[in-house]
């Protein structure tokens, strides 16, 4: 798989899949209760339609390219597989990013699906079905906002940023103190710092520049796949944590609408990744 139409077929169909379980969300948003579990830690939760959506997508992506394989965070959680990118297609699928909100019927989260092929993405699409939100890029073609071309705003400097910073990942012992030490070197050069509680929609929101720059880590491949193409076909930078070339299977990432601010977060994250380094020596 790998020429155009191929790739239009996959995406076209990807699409109506994606429309079928954004009506799916949008039931759960007006039911009064639903069946939520703890997956792991008390902060990570899977509903009913996270389970729901998951299987839709994947049935009908199966049906339709039995050859393909699949990166889905509820199927790969129950089975604790471990996925490695080859030179199959590969979906990667969050059926539900930012399940917490989806609990609390707060509107920002969202379904997002990419395909890769040859380890390279191909498709991203980012659904946010309670704001009527549909993020679409195919490689090379651009990215699009319920059909209308998107591009990242031409944001140079920190000062005049606005920054995507998870703090809620900061449940995870490892990142805490990094994640909050970032938090406010960003904050003091920064517009202003916004959480919204999905890593996928805050990588859509870079692609239609209505934030200007996100550092994450410590997350999976379906938390910024989809993300990730969106914001590279809308004219911005993705690299890993560390200012290298990302890897989809490894998602520690900084992202941004220009070079030239990725490189300043990453100035900072280097800052503070030092900083902790001398102190725990001390």
């Amino acid at each position: 798989m790998g020429d155009e139409r191929e790739i239009k077929d996959a995406f076209d169909a990807a699409v109506a899949l994606v429309k079928q379980c954004s009506e799916i969300i949008v039931d759960g948003y007006r039911t009064a209760s639903m069946r939520v579990e703890v997956k792991g830690k008390h902060w990570d939760l899977v509903t009913e339609y996270d389970q729901r959506v998951e299987d839709v997508l994947i049935t009908g992506l199966r049906k339709r390219f039995p050859h393909h394989r699949f990166c889905a965070e509820e199927s790969s959680f129950a089975s604790g597989e471990q996925v490695k990118l080859s030179s199959d297609p590969t979906w990667i699928i969050d059926p539900i990013d930012g399940t917490v909100n989806f609990v609390r019927g707060i509107p920002f989260t969202c379904i997002s699906v990419a395909l890769a092929v040859n380890g390279e993405l191909q498709i991203g699409i980012i659904s946010n079905p309670s704001n009527n939100e549909l993020y679409t890029a195919i490689k090379g073609q651009g990215s699009f906002l319920n059909g209308r071309r998107i591009k990242t705003r031409a944001t140079e400097q920190l000062k005049d940023a606005l920054v995507g910073h998870e703090f809620s990942i900061g449940s995870y012992l490892p990142i805490r103190a990094a994640l909050f030490e970032r938090g406010q070197r960003f904050i003091a050069e920064c517009l202003g710092l916004r959480a919204f509680g999905s890593a996928a929609l805050s990588l859509a929101y870079i692609a239609s520049g209505q934030i200007d720059a996100y550092s994450i880590q410590y997350l999976k491949p379906w938390d910024i796949a989809a993300g990730a193409l969106l914001i590279q076909e809308a004219g911005g930078t993705v690299t890993n944590i560390t200012g290298g070339k990302y890897d989809i299977m490894k998602p520690d990432i900084v992202a941004a609408s220009s070079k030239s601010l990725a490189m300043q977060i990453l100035q900072i994250v280097r800052e503070v990744d030092n900083d902790l380094k001398q102190l725990e020596q001390m």
